[in-house]
């Protein structure tokens, strides 16, 4: 028992004491970390005012195009490239901008989130144009194919006629 008396006390002294939990101190800055976000609304419904235009006005789609160019616009170029009307090589150009930006698709971000859906759509477009391109070469090799039999058919026949 003569032991344990000295560690029975240092107990009993310990469980008087609390432990405080660690706290930042007052005078110490806090480092928040924020994102700001890259497509801004006023900026959102500018560029979908011009990109409205762009599908609504084919005659006018040089022109918009050249202005965003010569504007250097990513965002905007990144739109107008990644229509459903653009071709293959606009979408792969419309993917390196969006690969440009960055976005944080985040509640807070709503232009963010829109932009990183377009860049989506954009990739659904390329796969789909990929698989129509496959789709055409199966569909010609079939073809052919299919020409060879009927020229097989049609020789065929016309050598029963001629045994006949």
């Amino acid at each position: 028992m003569i032991k344990y008396t000295p560690l029975l006390f240092g107990l009993l002294l310990l469980q008087g004491c609390e432990i405080a939990p660690l706290q930042p101190s007052s005078t110490a800055p806090l480092i928040v970390e924020q994102k700001s976000c890259r497509i801004e609304p006023a900026n959102l419904d500018r560029l979908q005012k011009v990109e409205t235009e762009f599908l609504a006005k084919p005659e006018q789609r040089s022109r918009i195009m050249q202005t965003a160019i010569r504007q250097k616009d990513l965002a905007l170029l990144a739109l107008l490239l990644s229509t459903p009307l653009s071709s293959t090589e606009q979408l792969q150009q419309s993917k390196r901008y969006y690969a440009k930006l960055v976005l944080y698709p985040d509640k807070a971000c709503p232009g963010d989130r829109y932009f990183d859906l377009r860049d989506q759509l954009t990739s659904a477009l390329l796969w789909m144009r990929a698989e129509h391109d496959n789709l055409l070469v199966e569909h010609r090799i079939l073809q052919k194919k299919i020409d060879a039999l009927t020229q097989l058919e049609t020789d065929l026949s016309n050598d029963r006629e001629e045994q006949e």
